[in-house]
C-alpha cells in the first residue's frame, strides 16, 4: 500500500486513488466493512475486461438498467451481454482463478449472462463454484498479504485505526469526484484508459452507474457497466452461492451473501 496524501477538491490531484491497492480491496476494506463477498470476483473480472483478457461483446442499443428485482426483461437483457475467455498473457493468480470460475460455470470460454445464470441455479455447479471461489479468497489474501503487516497499520480486530481512517477519509474524497458533476468537469479524465479505471473504481463503491453519467461511454468496460453488467454478475455469484448444498469443513474463511435477488428457474 501507497502512503496517502490529504485531498483537497480544488486541487487536480483530488482524481487520483489514495492508494495503489487493488480494486478487490478497496471494495472490502473501504466499502464493505472488512468483509469479503462476491464483489471481489465481479471487480476482478471488470478488470480482465478493461485489460481485453475477456471480451465483452453486448448486442443492446442504449443503457439499461437492473430493478428490485429479476424480471424477464433482465434476462433477455443477459441473454445479449456475451462474454469469451481470451486468457493471454501472464494473469496473477487470483485473475486465473477468476477465469477458471467462469470455466466451471458455464464449460466454455464463451457464453453470455443468461446462460450463467441459469447455471447458478444448478446445485452441483453452485457446490464446484463454492470451492473455486474460497480458492479465489484465498488467492486475494496472499496477494495483498490481506492477513498480514500490509494492513496492520490501517486495520487493527476489525476496526480502523488512526492512519486507516484518514486512509478512509481520502478514499471518500475520492468517492465524491467520481460522482460530482462539479468535480468531474473541473478534472475530467484525461483519456479512454483513465476514464475506463475511474469507471472500475466507481465500481467499487457501488456507484458506478453515477459516475458513468459524468463520462464518456468510449471502452469496453465502459458499455458493460452501462448495461448494468457489474450488478449483474454479482446477482448471479451470490444466486450460485445461495444454491450451495454441500456442508464443508471449518476453514476460518468467511464471506458474505445478498440473496436479495432470485434467478428465475430455482434458486
Amino acid at each position: 500500500m501507497l502512503g496517502f496524501k490529504n485531498k483537497n477538491f480544488d486541487d487536480a490531484n483530488i482524481k487520483n486513488p489514495p492508494t495503489d491497492d487493488s480494486f478487490p480491496i478497496i471494495n472490502t476494506l473501504f466499502e464493505n466493512n472488512n468483509e469479503i463477498n462476491v464483489n471481489i470476483l465481479s471487480l476482478t473480472i471488470l478488470d480482465l475486461i478493461n485489460k481485453d483478457q475477456i471480451k465483452s461483446e453486448i448486442a443492446l442499443d442504449g443503457s439499461y438498467d437492473v430493478g428490485k428485482k429479476l424480471t424477464p426483461e433482465d434476462m433477455e437483457v443477459m441473454k445479449n451481454i456475451t462474454l469469451r475467455i481470451a486468457n493471454k498473457g501472464e494473469l496473477k493468480t487470483s485473475e486465473s482463478l477468476a477465469l477458471k470460475l467462469l470455466k466451471t460455470m458455464n464449460k466454455n470460454k464463451k457464453f453470455n449472462l443468461k446462460q450463467m445464470a441459469k447455471q447458478s441455479n444448478n446445485s452441483s455447479i453452485a457446490n464446484k463454484f463454492e470451492k473455486d471461489f474460497l480458492e479465489l479468497i484465498k488467492a486475494f489474501k496472499n496477494e495483498n498479504d490481506f492477513d498480514g503487516k500490509n494492513y496492520k497499520d490501517i486495520m487493527e480486530n476489525g476496526k480502523f485505526t488512526h492512519n486507516g481512517k484518514e486512509i478512509k477519509k481520502d478514499w471518500s474524497n475520492f468517492r465524491d469526484y467520481l460522482k460530482s458533476n462539479d468535480l468531474t468537469s473541473r478534472y475530467p479524465p484525461e483519456s479512454a484508459e483513465e476514464n475506463s479505471s475511474q469507471i472500475i473504481y466507481a465500481a467499487c463503491f457501488d456507484i458506478e452507474k453515477d459516475a458513468l453519467k459524468l463520462r464518456e461511454n468510449n471502452t469496453n468496460i465502459t458499455e458493460f457497466i452501462d448495461k448494468d453488467g457489474y450488478k449483474l454478475l454479482n446477482i448471479i455469484f451470490n444466486n450460485a452461492l445461495s444454491n450451495v448444498t454441500e456442508k464443508r469443513k471449518g476453514d476460518g474463511i468467511f464471506y458474505g451473501i445478498n440473496d436479495k435477488y432470485t434467478i428465475p428457474g430455482g434458486g
